[in-house]
């Protein structure tokens, strides 16, 4: 079996707090600069700010329906759920307990992610224009992470450091 990391425990913790309230308290906890929510709260989120919610599948085979936003939107956040008639019952740092938000799967579409994304091509020689224009338009960014989409801008930085491939895109 899998080792659990503190992350997918916290995860655990959060699903399970919810579940022991009849999904009645919904929680939204802080990793990194991202707010998540998990299941019943990743549908509140969803149905609130018309997000996407993901299914994924941790290591562990853990499977769970997630949702986020930048810590930098909290506010509006919070605002939008007051304003969906909800209400915020507690607040910390890095976690956040709402209440009043329908939090069921209807009419909420479900984005599965793959497994593996290819980021880009290994290039050897150097591309040209309406190759780089090929893999920028192909890379599917509504469907990507922010470290999927930091990963791929320095893919292509590396793609046109260099001077001479910078020059023969120019032509």
């Amino acid at each position: 079996m899998a080792k659990l990391n503190d992350q997918t425990i916290k995860e655990q913790e959060l699903i399970k707090k919810q579940e022991e309230s009849g999904n009645e308290v919904l929680c939204l906890m802080k990793i990194g600069y991202f707010f998540h929510a998990y299941n019943a709260g990743a549908y509140a989120l969803a149905r609130v700010m018309k997000y996407r919610v993901r299914k994924k599948v941790r290591r562990s085979g853990l499977e769970m329906i997630t949702a986020g936003f930048p810590t930098d939107n909290l506010q509006s956040v919070l605002e939008c759920i007051k304003a969906a008639g909800g209400h915020i019952l507690s607040q910390t740092d890095d976690w956040i307990e709402f209440t009043g938000i329908d939090c069921t799967s209807e009419g909420i579409e479900l984005v599965e992610l793959e497994k593996k994304k290819k980021v880009l091509p290994k290039q050897v020689e150097p591309i040209k224009e309406s190759e780089l224009s090929k893999i920028i338009r192909s890379y599917d960014l509504s469907r990507s992470t922010p470290i999927e989409a930091m990963i791929f801008i320095s893919k292509l930085q590396e793609l046109v450091s260099d001077e001479n491939t910078f020059m023969l895109m120019k032509k």
